[in-house]
């Protein structure tokens, strides 16, 4: 790293990702509210990155096209872009549009109702008339907020017979009309209508359009197998051609007819087989809704006595439901990727919009709330909300653009924390289980036959929110693996000073941590109390760069879990100017860079030519009897030219105690008490200095001796030894000692 870093010799350590995780893990609590927030440089996208990432991406092996956007939310720029232009399919990655727009669009309070109109004439207790089932588009109506999907007509039962009714002679209807459009989408595939993911889309929904079937083996052989069927409202055909056998595993299978809800049960089954179980969707929602709310009225004890109505009779009262605003959608759809939700979601968008509940109204909107992000939206050919459909084509570059603009949108937090977290329950939050509480990520998955696709967002140490977009086509199922493997290097990429600000935490809140203070003493006892803070550190050759910024190094900006002598005294200082952990990495920047650009080039990487000479304020050489000035020319411009850059020398002017009259001064202090900044300098040709470290002298203390603290490469670590010892060993490697002394930052430090 720095040219000053020359103690001849190489240590083993721990790998940086191990000790970025581990910190990761154990700190994430604090971390969450602590990201660090001063002004940082803006610097420019670092090519390391997308480097880093494209490497990744062809050593899976996967094949296909990826597509791939990482945007700043901070810096509103494309950090690392790869064929994010390419039209690929999103699968459920595509529910992120639906949500964003329906979060925009309809108030948070907003609640889909479905209504029940009691008509006709009341005698005594029979209502002669009809029960009017209208829906509104409530998808909850089920057991996701009840003990059962029948809880909710229970109670419309209950309010009938609290009326007084206890037989209805005429008929129960139930209409959906508020949406509009076919049940089933055009846009998705007519294999999909036999899952339960492929369920039918109404305005009418009872236990999200679905049924689950329980098949297990018949008491003896020769017995056709048992189905249960749930809820049980009467509304599934089950027609029985399995058998059961005295031996043997559950081989049956259950079809779906193509228009109708008749399940066949074929194969066989062994007598002492476990059962064997399918969630399956229904046809015609209507009816289905229905057929619940008669089950409903059989077991409240209210009788049905059909009989035609000659004329629309007078509505008597209405009674109304809901379950839940519509605004919990967005999280039943971005963390447990509902599809139906999602469509019902896009019909109440075209809704409220556009005055049509269609799903053709509801792309519409979503189109008209693009253009008004600014994003263009020929990046998306959209057909249906939900993303089954393979018709659907997404940019991710726009995808990235939209999650970038939400992040800033007044209900942003509400969309960002609708996404899943790694690990939390949930058909997205399973798929990072091995990242479970690294909280660095919030995400949507998307997976669908040669297709695996991943969007969300990348919490930055520095603030920063990154929106991150990997979209994959082809290729094979290891697919997934690969993309979130690729979330996570982001993550952790933008994240390389979370371990730093994590242990900056634990030191600065001991109890023991003198206070901050504008006095010149009050700053020296925190440099004392700091650099002691960190003794027994790993020593590590090179252990900082330029973070996110990094062009050329992309290791942490700051690291506190190994350090060499010059960011050892890095460290040191800026704790010493932290009154909390996030203050650590803006202290340190100042005096480390040049200029107002965190980069290689501007890096102060010679001690007293750059580090100190740059930085009068902070540091100021000391003048000693006996030291001496020369100039001297500093190889700067090959230290560049061995990264690629280009640039010129350094003429630096350098004062130093000769080696001998600092052994003398070091076995004779004459400096008084006092915490002092020393650099070892050289004869070598281009460079100023070898080494550096902090000089501590109090009465008490080593016999009232200096003692030299610093991180030493030959001891493997942050250490203490005494000062003049130290010298001896350094006899005819360094030709003297600069001492400089550290002045408290404007203001207090």
């Amino acid at each position: 790293m720095f040219p000053l870093l020359i103690e001849r010799r190489t240590t083993k350590s721990l790998t940086p990702v191990a000790i970025l995780f581990s910190l990761l893990i154990s700190h994430f609590s604090f971390l969450q509210s602590t990201a660090f927030s001063a002004p940082v440089p803006n610097g420019n996208p670092s090519p390391l990155l997308l480097r880093d990432l494209i490497e990744y991406r062809d050593a899976a092996g996967v094949g296909g096209t990826l597509g791939l956007a990482v945007y700043s939310v901070k810096h509103q720029r494309f950090e690392a872009e790869s064929d994010d232009s390419l039209p690929l399919i999103p699968a459920s990655t595509l529910k992120l549009i639906v949500t964003a727009s329906a979060l925009d669009a309809i108030p948070d309070d907003a609640a889909p109702h479905t209504t029940l109109e009691v008509a006709g004439t009341l005698r005594g207790k029979t209502l002669h008339g009809e029960l009017r089932i209208l829906g509104g588009g409530d998808p909850n109506i089920s057991d996701r907020f009840y003990t059962s999907a029948l809880e909710p007509l229970l109670e419309w039962a209950d309010s009938l017979k609290a009326r007084g009714i206890d037989t209805v002679r005429g008929r129960v209807t139930a209409s959906d009309a508020y949406f509009t459009g076919p049940h089933k989408p055009v846009a998705w595939a007519p294999r999909h209508f036999n899952t339960w993911y492929g369920a039918e889309v109404s305005a009418l929904s009872f236990n999200d359009n679905t049924f689950d079937l329980a098949v297990r083996p018949g008491e003896r052989a020769g017995d056709p197998p048992v189905a249960f069927v749930s809820p049980d409202v009467g509304y599934v055909s089950i027609i029985n051609n399995a058998k059961t056998f005295k031996k043997g595993g559950n081989r049956i299978s259950a079809t779906l007819r193509a228009n109708e809800t008749t399940v066949i049960l074929t194969g066989k089954t062994g007598a002492g087989a476990g059962a064997k179980t399918w969630l399956l969707p229904i046809r015609n929602p209507p009816e289905y809704f229905r057929a619940g709310f008669l089950t409903a009225l059989r077991q409240r004890g209210i009788t049905l006595v059909e009989e035609s109505v000659p004329a629309k009779p007078a509505r008597l009262y209405t009674l109304r439901f809901t379950a839940a605003p519509l605004a919990s959608m967005v999280d039943e759809i971005n963390q447990r990727s509902q599809n139906l939700h999602a469509e019902m979601l896009l019909r109440h968008l075209g809704k409220r919009v556009r005055g049509e509940g269609s799903d053709r109204a509801g792309i519409a909107a979503e189109k008209i709330f693009l253009a008004r992000l600014g994003i263009d939206s020929g990046t998306f050919d959209l057909h249906d909300a939900c993303g089954l459909s393979h018709l659907n084509h997404v940019q991710a570059r726009g995808m990235a653009l939209l999650l970038a603009r939400m992040a800033r949108h007044p209900d942003g937090p509400d969309y960002i924390a609708s996404l899943a977290q790694p690990g939390l329950d949930g058909a997205t939050g399973k798929r990072l289980r091995d990242y479970t509480g690294s909280g660095l990520v919030r995400y949507k998955t998307g997976t669908l036959g040669g297709v695996a696709a991943l969007a969300g967002y990348a919490f930055a140490a520095d603030g920063d929110t990154l929106a991150v977009v990997v979209l994959h086509n082809g290729g094979s199922g290891a697919a997934a693996a690969m993309l979130d493997s690729l979330l996570m290097r982001t993550a952790l990429w933008f994240n390389k000073e979370r371990p730093a600000v994590a242990e900056a935490y634990r030191i600065l809140e001991r109890p023991d941590a003198p206070s901050t203070s504008t006095t010149p003493a009050q700053y020296t006892e925190r440099l004392r109390y700091f650099s002691r803070a960190l003794l027994g550190q790993p020593y590590f050759l090179g252990p900082t760069g330029e973070g996110r910024y990094g062009d050329v190094e992309a290791l942490p900006l700051v690291d506190l879990t190994r350090m060499d002598c010059v960011t050892y005294i890095e460290n040191v200082v800026g704790l010493a100017r932290s009154r909390r952990a996030t203050d650590l990495v803006p202290a340190v920047l100042p005096f480390r860079y040049h200029g107002d650009s965190v980069r290689y080039e501007s890096r102060n990487h010679y001690f007293t030519g750059e580090w100190l000479a740059n930085n009068p304020r902070d540091f100021r050489v000391l003048k000693i009897p006996g030291d001496t000035v020369f100039r001297k020319s500093l190889y700067r411009g090959k230290l560049l030219a061995g990264k690629g850059i280009a640039g010129g020398d350094l003429n630096a002017e350098l004062r130093y105690v000769p080696f001998e009259k600092a052994v003398q001064l070091a076995r004779n202090w004459t400096l008084g008490n006092g915490l002092f900044g020393v650099a070892f300098m050289t004869g070598i040709e281009g460079l100023d200095g070898t080494h550096t470290g902090f000089v501590d002298v109090r009465d008490g203390v080593n016999d009232g001796k200096p003692v030299l603290r610093h991180a030493s490469q030959l001891r493997g670590q942050v250490a203490e030894q005494d000062f003049a010892e130290y010298l001896e060993l350094r006899r005819g490697k360094c030709a003297g000692v600069l001492f400089f002394e550290f002045l408290p930052p404007a203001g207090g430090g």
